[in-house]
């Protein structure tokens, strides 16, 4: 599909949209900036979902809609002519045009992204991207329990970032030459941020991004992330393995997770809360942020582990 891509997504999305096919969910986002960390966050209303039931609430949820997937709901159903991924609309999107990359077969969200899965998401971020007219997507992969994920059937999120909008990996990937971490380089974290996350910057030129490049610098940030749970067996001896991944063409980061819900307030948080992009569907929630948006940094810490930053590799076994 080349270059066509995006008017494919694009004219799928529309057609499922009017035929009522996609459930778009209406919300309204505002902008605020924690005077603390710098961070910018996108915070997302949307009071709709409250009534959407979550996993485990009820059983016709808990069907896995990837197996048959409806042909209104399918972009490619045979990407690349491979056999080993569909590409499909998010039925129920809060941002339009919201794809997943799915496998064909069924393989668990548990799972660790494989090579290919990296490089054919990246391909389609490549693909999707436009420079000139500063549109730019990011892949996301919410990986186990704890990780915000909503279906057992491996998939990688595909959407649009908010137009002039910084992640924080932005800022901190800024006028870095890419790098594998290593057990002399470390992952780039920033200090400001209470919770851990690594991150590692791409190559600027995609033609020097193949299978193993991405699969060294994710396999590299993720033994970062892992390390949390080796440190916190006595602890939490049960704790499940969870993490989020986020790619885009400029950077990948690994953030581990220890909760996928606040206890302190009604949030959860899914990737896209680790790069600043913040879902609310409580209204008190979205108050408390709006009065005070260093808020979202301690609840992002309380769904992750604490930062590293600054910490020699050997202090946490890397």
């Amino acid at each position: 599909m080349g270059s066509d891509l995006s008017a494919t997504i694009k004219e799928k999305y529309n057609d499922a949209l009017k035929n009522g096919d996609v459930v778009f969910t209406q919300s309204s986002s505002t902008k605020h900036k924690d005077a603390e960390t710098g961070t910018q966050y996108l915070v997302t209303y949307a009071p709709s979902l409250l009534k959407k039931p979550e996993r485990g609430d009820d059983e016709t949820i808990n069907r896995n809609p990837f197996a048959e997937p409806e042909p209104e709901l399918t972009v490619d159903g045979d990407l690349n002519d491979e056999g080993e991924y569909k590409l499909l609309l998010n039925k129920y999107p809060v941002v339009p045009e919201h794809a997943l990359l799915v496998t064909k077969e069924f393989k668990p969200q548990t799972s660790a992204l494989t090579p290919k899965d990296l490089f054919t998401a990246y391909s389609l971020i490549d693909k999707l991207d436009d420079e000139d007219e500063m549109i730019r997507h990011m892949a996301f992969y919410n990986c186990g329990v704890n990780s915000g994920s909503s279906q057992d059937h491996k998939h990688l999120q595909l959407l649009k970032l908010p137009e002039k909008f910084l992640c924080f990996q932005d800022k901190l990937c800024s006028g870095q030459e890419s790098f594998i971490p290593n057990v002399h380089t470390e992952p780039l974290q920033d200090g400001k941020l209470s919770f851990a996350h690594f991150v590692a910057p791409l190559p600027e030129d995609s033609a020097s991004v193949d299978e193993d490049l991405l699969a060294m610098t994710f396999i590299a940030v993720l033994q970062r992330a892992l390390t949390f749970f080796q440190d916190w067996t006595n602890e939490k001896p049960k704790m499940d393995v969870s993490y989020n991944v986020m790619l885009t063409k400029q950077w990948i980061c690994v953030v581990p997770r220890s909760a996928s819900k606040s206890k302190q307030m009604n949030i959860g948080f899914n990737a896209t809360g680790y790069v600043g992009m913040v879902l609310v569907k409580d209204e008190e929630v979205l108050k408390k942020i709006q009065e005070n948006p260093h808020i979202v940094d301690e609840l992002l810490l309380e769904c992750g582990f604490p930062s590293t930053a600054g910490e020699a590799t050997t202090q946490y076994h890397y």
